[in-house]
């Protein structure tokens, strides 16, 4: 997990009771940081394609 202080904070919350909720939670978390990443990257590869330099601005 990117988010250290979320990671600790989970941690500190986690008992036998909560163990697989916060197991989970730290997964999902983990799987939308991966997602985002791979999004902020195609996007960025988007914008700074050379195919796009070359189209004309629409109005």
């Amino acid at each position: 997990m990117r988010n250290t202080w979320l990671a600790e904070e989970l941690t500190k919350l986690q008992n036998s009771e909560n163990n697989l909720a916060i197991t989970e939670a730290i997964k999902y978390i983990e799987q939308l940081e991966d997602d985002n990443e791979s999004l902020q990257i195609a996007l960025e590869g988007n914008i700074w394609s050379p195919n796009k330099w070359n189209e004309k601005a629409e109005k």
